[in-house]
């Protein structure tokens, strides 16, 4: 191989109301520090290989095997500890306490194990993965146990209802007979952080999506395409879930990194990044 190839795939008809997508990511060697840019979902993370480590004040930490990971609000950056190979699993924004079967908030900005939540079904997921095959040939086998994971799982539907809207760029107000505090409350149980911070997050995503298209110039266009009123209000938000400038992130380019922030709401094929 030599660029990486990430591929989306649409999730089978019993997981569509729980999952957005599935999808695969393998590269080449490369220790490029990649800054990971929130989308508004939680994921499930299998290593096919070695796992990335996560780039920390106080040194690197390497990731579980098998995680899932929550909203991010903060800087996540990764680095690749040779070939790189993941599977990952794309859910709702909304679907994240049915998986867990733990509030949505308690996974927020991190990267859970498991191994530990889950016990030896993990563990048994990644030694199957790992006795070979092709990257793709797993996907059915990570849905068999995400679709395990969901036995008697419900959605609250007043909160879908709401996050689809915000994904969809609409207005959305709570439910008139829910009280503010109440709402918040069950809005964080669901999705990990606040209606307002969905927002904030969705609109940062969208600004990875205007600096792709052909007809935007710049950053400043981007930024005005994506909602935020000038460029140094989208620059605080880089700065806020990034850790860098728009120009840094845009210089590094990396793999990984790249990928992800091009996902949209489409499935794709193989796609070199």
């Amino acid at each position: 191989m030599t660029a990486p190839v990430y591929t989306e795939y649409a999730p089978r008809a019993e997981l569509q109301p729980f999952v957005h997508c599935i999808w695969t990511f393998a590269a080449p060697p490369d220790d490029t520090a990649q800054r990971i840019a929130p989308d508004g979902r939680p994921e499930l993370i299998v290593h096919f290989r070695k796992p990335y480590k996560e780039r920390r004040t106080h040194g690197d930490v390497i990731q579980p095997p098998v995680l899932f990971a929550g909203q991010i609000t903060e800087p996540l950056t990764l680095v690749a500890q040779g070939d790189a190979a993941v599977i990952g699993v794309r859910f709702h924004a909304y679907a994240a306490r049915a998986f867990l079967g733990a509030d949505a908030d308690s996974a927020t900005n991190k990267r859970i194990d498991l191994a530990a939540l889950h016990g030896d079904a993990a563990v048994t997921l990644r030694r199957e993965i790992r006795n070979g095959g092709r990257l793709g040939d797993w996907v059915s086998v990570v849905q068999d146990y995400v679709e395990s994971r969901l036995n008697a799982a419900q959605i609250d539907d007043e909160v879908a209802k709401a996050v689809n809207a915000m994904f969809a760029g609409d207005d959305t107000e709570r439910p008139d007979h829910v009280a503010e505090r109440q709402w918040q409350r069950r809005f964080k149980a669901e999705v990990g952080v606040s209606p307002r911070m969905l927002q904030t997050v969705l609109r940062f995503r969208r600004v990875f999506d205007a600096i792709e298209r052909p007809d935007t110039s710049g950053w400043v266009e981007a930024a005005l395409k994506a909602g935020y009123f000038d460029q140094p209000q989208m620059a605080r938000d880089f700065r806020r879930f990034l850790g860098c400038t728009a120009r840094e992130w845009a210089a590094q380019r990396a793999g990984l990194a790249t990928a992800l922030a091009r996902v949209s709401d489409g499935y794709k094929n193989d796609r070199a990044t």
